[in-house]
């Protein structure tokens, strides 16, 4: 016997949790936007305003949080593409457009999270649009609004309060918060010292960085200059101390979360002396 539910039942609660923006249709997103596309070098000005635009049509309650493939198709007239300067190079409308698609408002976080790009254009037979189609794992999305946390590798997560939960949206207690971000910084805390340890047996920084994805979190931290202003932002020093003045009345609470977290240092610490040994 099992409990997992039939993959019918699946795919009406994914097709739920899509109709309504709760996350991407098993990782795969399409909108068309029926105003014209507006190229990278036409100035901030209009680059803002085309930035609004596109956001204003998003519904998405859902951020991708790691790599995603990404296609662009501008419906256009032809004639205006092939006999007038009307028009930019693909590359300029990728990147107006992509600007539109990130930050707190859009899709993705920052666009170094395209790992992909497509973009061409149609003859559009009436007025300019263009249209938008995704591709990420299923899994990997995050809820609006989103909160990023730095952690000991330098990094900054991405570590909101509402959670994706059967087809809906859970709110996350204090408990199973400070769980998580005391998980996220063991696993970060853990990376940066094997890397130090590899590079320490000789490792150049490449090989170091290979090896210690052995002992990395799947979960993706960005640099603080890939995250746009408008997301709430939470230093190191700021939320342990936010931690421990919870822990000083929740304390015996989350013992137990404490003792797997130093057995699984231990074991990391083990794991890590093996890779080091082999450089």
């Amino acid at each position: 016997m099992t409990d997992e539910m039939p993959f019918d039942g699946q795919l009406r609660r994914e097709r739920a949790g899509a109709n309504v923006g709760l996350n991407p249709m098993f990782g795969e997103w399409q909108h068309r936007f029926d105003f014209a596309p507006v190229p990278y070098g036409n100035g901030a000005a209009q680059r803002g305003d085309f930035r609004a635009a596109i956001q204003a049509e998003l519904t998405n309650q859902w951020l991708y949080s790691n790599e995603i493939h990404l296609s662009i198709t501008l419906h256009v007239d032809v004639q205006t593409v092939l006999e007038t300067d009307e028009t930019a190079d693909l590359d300029n409308y990728a990147k107006s457009i992509l600007d539109g698609l990130k930050g707190p408002n859009g899709i993705m976080i920052d666009d170094t999270q395209v790992q992909s790009l497509a973009i061409h254009w149609i003859d559009g037979y009436g007025s300019p649009s263009f249209t938008v189609e995704t591709k990420g794992s299923p899994d990997e999305f995050v809820l609006k609004p989103q909160v990023f946390y730095e952690m000991p590798d330098g990094l900054w997560y991405p570590h909101g309060r509402r959670l994706w939960s059967e087809g809906g949206a859970a709110p996350t207690s204090d408990f199973n918060h400070y769980a998580g971000l005391s998980i996220m910084e063991l696993m970060s805390s853990t990376k940066t010292r094997a890397r130090a340890e590899l590079r320490k047996g000789g490792a150049d920084r490449l090989r170091a960085y290979q090896q210690g994805r052995y002992v990395t979190s799947i979960a993706r931290g960005f640099h603080r200059s890939r995250i746009e202003d408008g997301f709430e932002m939470h230093g190191r020093r700021a939320w342990q101390a936010e931690r421990q003045r919870w822990l000083a009345e929740n304390g015996e609470a989350f013992a137990a979360i404490e003792k797997i977290l130093k057995d699984a240092r231990a074991a990391h610490d083990k794991f890590i002396a093996v890779l080091a040994s082999f450089g």
